[in-house]
């Protein structure tokens, strides 16, 4: 039997995907691509935003069209909030995200009784392990710490469909780190739903967890997913300072520099704070690469916010940026928020970021011909020819000498020759074992 997954949305998403290939992979099945025919097409969707509710239905019909006799699974966020929407699209199996933990089961459940199967329960209120063995496409294999959300952003339905958030046991968290070690994995990504949340339920903290994960033999970095404004802290800045086994790359969701869209947004932060927050990361962290989520045309948005949101980002050493257009969420406050920015308004906003994102991520890659940076070597070519693919540590795409293909989950010290857009040339530093950005 074979069998196809598709991962849409965050890297919470990518963990849980590897968690439910290797329930099939243990009992034999075959995965295949996606693009490819199987018996089973498992997509683990998302709801983050309108496009990526469509891009869900458009995976199930895909799927649905590649192989009609296939059993189609809709699986996480979706069905978890608009599971009627879901079955609507045609999915043979319908889960919610508890669901995740026996998605082989509800797959074998449909195939034995020929009827649709539809099962979301109401999700946990503690943390559920995932453990995952191997991760067989990635390079970096990713840890999961923590799930669920406590925040009530007015445009977020993120909370509804992951629950309330809950830690994994640093115990637990530290077990898998060495067991990914062991596997040949020399960088981690640590994830969640809202990973400044880390510890909280259980009277510790990121930084404890990171003070724990840094005398791991062995593990040579740690990569930190998303962390809200609020929760990057003197002390996390301080420990990432004194070490060179924290990546020098955090994402830090700004959304809007107009306070008054802030405070509509239900963000506890202004964007005086979010630009001194910045320029300390710069100061202390040399070389780090910085990245922003923004939402353009959210309800009421003047051009006048706008143009703070621009400026703002233009002045900042940001180095890449995520835009979405403003879609409103069922059951969210924002939904209901009048007026509603018109759609053609929203797109030249969005255009004039993604220049100015174009823009700075060139100027950044840029400004590290000649350095050494640390890089992980991925395992497969790079798209041009003639190189191979690395990830720096500041989040660089490296192109490598096509040699280093047996180095794949090695991390190494480059020294970056020449810049290419937003992608550079880098070869291995002589007699530099590892390296921060300089």
């Amino acid at each position: 039997m074979r069998v196809a997954f598709y991962t849409i949305g965050c890297k919470l998403n990518q963990f849980e995907t590897e968690f439910m290939r290797e329930q099939f992979e243990d009992e034999g099945w075959e995965v295949v691509p996606f693009r490819e025919e199987a018996d089973v097409y498992i997509i683990n969707t998302c709801t983050v935003t309108s496009q990526a509710d469509a891009k869900s239905r458009q995976s199930i019909r895909q799927a649905k069209k590649r192989n009609p006799d296939a059993v189609v699974v809709a699986v996480g966020c979706y069905p978890q909030v608009a599971a009627e929407e879901v079955v609507e699209c045609g999915a043979d199996v319908v889960l919610g995200n508890r669901e995740k933990l026996n998605v082989l089961g509800f797959v074998k459940e449909h195939i034995e009784k020929g009827t649709p199967v539809v099962r979301v329960s109401e999700l946990d209120t503690t943390f559920s392990p995932m453990p995952v063995r191997d991760f067989s496409s990635h390079s970096r294999a990713f840890v999961k710490v923590q799930d669920g959300c406590n925040r009530r952003c007015s445009y977020c339905i993120v909370w509804r469909a992951r629950g309330p958030s809950r830690s994994a046991p640093p115990s637990l968290v530290l077990d898998e780190a060495k067991r990914l070690v062991d596997a040949g994995f020399e960088e981690i990504v640590l994830t969640g739903t809202h990973l400044g949340a880390y510890g909280r339920d259980r009277g510790t903290s990121l930084v404890e967890l990171l003070e724990k994960l840094l005398c791991v033999d062995g593990l040579k970095k740690i990569r930190l997913s998303s962390l809200e404004p609020t929760e990057i802290t003197s002390p996390l800045i301080e420990l990432m300072a004194s070490t060179g086994k924290i990546a020098r790359h955090l994402h830090i969701p700004l959304q809007s520099a107009s306070n008054r869209i802030l405070k509509l947004m239900n963000r506890p932060y202004t964007a005086e704070q979010f630009e001194e927050l910045v320029m300390e990361i710069a100061e202390r962290l040399p070389g780090v690469g910085i990245g922003v989520d923004v939402i353009v045309g959210f309800p009421t948005e003047t051009d006048e916010d706008f143009e703070k949101t621009y400026s703002l980002i233009e002045r900042l050493p940001i180095y890449y940026m995520h835009i979405f257009s403003y879609s409103p969420r069922p059951q969210t406050p924002a939904a209901s928020l009048k007026p509603q920015v018109r759609p053609d308004i929203k797109k030249k906003r969005w255009e004039r970021l993604n220049l100015l994102k174009a823009q700075k991520k060139r100027a950044f890659v840029a400004s590290f011909v000649g350095k050494v940076l640390d890089a992980t070597v991925e395992g497969r070519p790079a798209p041009e020819a003639g190189y191979w693919s690395a990830v720096s540590e500041n989040y660089i795409p490296l192109l490598v000498p096509q040699n280093m293909g047996h180095m794949k989950k090695r991390v190494l010290a480059f020294r970056v020759e020449e810049a290419r857009g937003d992608k550079a040339v880098a070869v291995p530093a002589s007699n530099t074992p590892e390296a921060s950005p300089r």
